[in-house]
This record gives structure tokens, sequence and C-alpha cells, in this order.
């Protein structure tokens, strides 16, 4: 007859035990996946919940350093996938899961955290439009929150420059991703914004994943953001990324160049605007030189010079007629006096006595003296008349001359108020850079940069050896 074998009796705790080790030997690494409820988080930062699905359910529990790597949050009715171990709680006899590794269904983890901050974030109002602040027209000093290593702020800094933006960049460099990055972008933000001179934040980086990009949907970065005393630009990635960040920011940016260009907008208008000005002020200039110089070839068309030169022309004439009569005269007493002279010959010739001859000729040397003494008086008193009319006529051409000339010298005076070289004149000078910009603030040159003086008869080249500040330059 067979021996009938002893019977193994086992506690509780035994039993336990060993459902315990064929739970660690069997089912130390398996997925599951199931929908949570009765979620719980406790202070020491262990997560417990419920897995479910239509037919059982089981207990899980996610210890404080594996839930410290979520990157959302557990809540209830959310269709998980979990990694893990089951274990049995011996003191109880329940078994549960132990959860290293938690996604949600469907939707990646970022993606899943993403959505949930937005949502928390909207909640609060950190999207409203109305607490969107302006940017400054002409913002002087720009705080650049990148990566100095980074081609951002390459594409940034040579935006600027090309739209001829006077702004001073304050970079402040911060790690744009990898752990630590999203607690220096927050500290970045909140130290730049302690700078009284800053009027602007700039928060920058290339494209990337969205692995790459989430420093930039922390909420830290959103919260300092929202709590900025001055406007937020954002210029995070290529046109298709958006972040928690560009949704908070007071402006949003496709690229960090687009940034770069709002900020620069006003300066671009500004330039564009003294350029018009300057246009037109040149254009004005011309349109009085114009006008002056048309009521100057009317005024010498004026019919005061025509009765000048008709009276010029009249005394031209009467002037000639009494050369023409005088000459006249002359020969017409010459003649005569010829004529007489020929008879007077002749009757001597025929009479031939030398006393007659010699009286006869006294008389003609006396006849000859008187007629040209009268004719001398005649012609001189002629060339007198002569002379008082050109006389006139010199005194009325001076007149006239000197009443143009002096509404001309008003005109020149008027021209010369309106011109920029008569505050040169006046002991103003413009400085100005090599490159021929206007100088108008100390920030625009380097100590040792050369600089040129413009004067009003020239220009003086000058080397800046000392900045100094202050209320209009004292």
């Amino acid at each position: 007859m067979a021996a009938i074998p002893a019977r193994k009796i086992l506690s509780v705790a035994q039993v336990n035990r060993l459902v315990a080790g064929m739970l660690d030997e069997y089912f130390s690494d398996i997925w599951i996946m199931g929908e949570i409820s009765n979620f719980k988080a406790y202070p020491s930062g262990h997560l417990y919940f419920v897995l479910k699905d239509e037919e059982s359910q089981i207990q899980a529990v996610c210890f404080r350093d594996s839930a410290r790597r979520l990157k959302f949050q557990l809540e209830d009715g959310l269709l998980v996938i979990g990694h893990g171990r089951l274990e049995v709680y011996v003191p109880n006899g329940k078994y549960q899961i132990i959860l290293d590794t938690i996604e949600p269904k469907g939707l990646g983890a970022l993606q899943k955290a993403f959505e949930q901050l937005k949502r928390k974030l909207e909640k609060e109002g950190l999207f409203r439009p109305e607490r969107k602040r302006s940017l400054p027209k002409l913002p002087r000093v720009v705080g650049l929150v990148t990566s100095p290593a980074g081609a951002a702020i390459h594409d940034i800094i040579k935006t600027l420059r090309l739209h001829r933006a006077h702004i001073k960049v304050l970079l402040y460099p911060i790690q744009v991703q990898g752990e630590g990055a999203a607690e220096q972008i927050a500290e970045a933000i909140m130290d730049l914004n302690k700078q009284e001179d800053v009027e602007v934040l700039i928060l920058a980086r290339g494209g990337g994943s969205l692995e790459d990009l989430w420093p930039f949907n922390e909420e830290m970065v959103a919260r300092a953001i929202a709590a900025s005393r001055v406007p937020v630009v954002t210029g995070i990635g290529h046109e298709v990324d958006f972040t928690i960040a560009d949704f908070v920011a007071d402006v949003r940016a496709a690229t960090p160049t687009a940034a770069a260009q709002l900020i620069a907008r006003g300066w671009e208008e500004l330039e564009q605007k003294l350029n018009e000005l300057n246009s037109q002020m040149v254009t004005g200039i011309q349109e009085v030189l114009f006008n002056n110089e048309q009521k100057v070839e009317e005024l010498s068309r004026h019919r005061a010079f025509e009765f000048v030169q008709r009276q010029l022309r009249e005394a031209q004439y009467q002037t000639e007629m009494m050369q023409s009569r005088i000459v006249g005269s002359i020969n017409q007493s010459l003649t005569t006096s010829r004529t007489r002279l020929s008879s007077i010959l002749e009757r001597l010739s025929r009479q031939s006595p030398a006393t007659r001859t010699l009286n006869w000729r006294l008389r003609l040397s006396e006849l000859a003296a008187r007629m040209e003494r009268s004719v001398t008086r005649y012609i001189g008193e002629s060339q007198n008349q002569l002379s008082l009319w050109n006389s006139m006529m010199a005194r009325s051409i001076t007149a006239i001359k000197t009443n143009l000339n002096t509404r001309l010298e008003r005109m020149a005076g008027a021209l010369n108020a309106l011109s920029p070289l008569a505050s040169l004149a006046r002991g103003y000078c413009i400085c100005q850079k090599g490159d021929g910009r206007v100088v108008k603030s100390i920030g625009q040159v380097m100590v040792d940069e050369g600089v040129f003086v413009r004067l009003s008869d020239g220009k003086i080249k000058c080397d800046v050896r000392e900045k100094m500040g202050g209320e209009n330059g004292q």
C-alpha cells in the first residue's frame, strides 16, 4: 500500500510571498492600457489611481521619481498606456501595478502636456487680446534672450542693421533647449525687466522639433512673460511652429528675422518720413528760387526799362540829328568862306596892290578866327547839351538799377533765411559719421571713432576722445 504524502500547509504570508515572487518573475516588464479613475496626487509626489477597461480594473501607482518625469498631468477619464511591473502587497494580499512610464493613448506626452497647459493658461486669461501691449514706435534699448551660438542672434542683428534701426541690443545668453533651459529663460526675462532702459524684449531661437522647442512650452516661462513690465516679442522656430510662449507674448513673429523687423519698423518708417521731408524741402527751395528768377525776369521786362530804353533811343536820335546839323552848318560855313575867299583872292589878284593884299589877308585871317571861334562855341554848346542828356539818362538808369538791386537783396535775404546753411553761419554745426549719417546721440559713436563736423564754410575731421552724457549734453 502506497504511502500518503504529508500535506504541506502554507501560511497566508507565505502564499502572498510566493505570489509576489511569481509576479516579479513573470510580470516585471509589461505594458498595460486602461482608463484612469479615482486619481489622487499626494504631497509626497506619489500618484495613486485605478486603471480600468470595460471588463476589469487594477490598482496602479506611479512613485515620485517616475512622476517627476511626466510631461503631462494625469486626470480621471484619460486613456493611457503604461509600462511597469506587478507586485503584491503582502500585508493585505492585494496586488497592483507599479508604473515607471505613462503615455497618453493616441497623443504624444509632450503634445498632451502642451494642450493641458494651453487650456489652463487660457482659462486664466493669459491669452486675452486686451492684455496684449503695443510695441514702442522707436525703441532705443532691446533685451535679447537667445543663445549666443545660434543663428537667431545673427539674423536679428543683421536685420536691425539692414533697417538702420538706432537700437542698442542687450544680449542675455541662455540655453535654448535641454534640461534647465526653461529656468534660464524665465530668469533672463525677469533680470532684463530690472533694467530700466530696456523698452522691449525679444525671445528667439531657430527651428527644431517639439522636444527642442519644449523649454518655451514650460509654465514658468509663460508666467515670466505674462509678468514682464515691457512688451515681449517671440520669434521662435519657423512660421508653422507655435509654443505656449507665443500665445502669452504681446506679439508673436513667425521667425527671429520677422521679430527684428517688427522692432525696427518704426525706425524704418521714420527714415522714410525724413527722406520725404528732405525731398519736399529741396523741392520747396527750388520752387522759391524758380519763382524769384521768374520775378527778376519779369522785372527786367518791366515798362520802366522800356521807357528808359526809349528815352535813350530818342536821345541818341536827337544827338545824331544835332551832330548832323552841326556838321552840315560847319560844312556850309566852310563852303561859304571858301567861296568868299576865292572871290576875294580873285579880286586881289586882279587889283594886285601889295598893301590892299596885305589888308585883305589880315581881314581874312580875322574873319577866319571869328568863324573858328563861332564854330567852336557852337560845337561846345552842342556837346554840353549832349552831356546833359547823357547825365540825365545815366542818373535814371542808376536809380532803376539801385531799386532793382534793393529788391533783389531783400529776396536774397529771404532765401538765405530759408537755407539750412543759415543755421551753420550762426555758429551751429552738424556732426556726421564717416558714411554721412547725422549723429544725433552719443550712442551712435564710439571712442576714438572718426567723425566730421560740418560748418558753414567747410568740414572738420575729428576723433571722439570721450563721451559725456547728461541733459542737453551738459
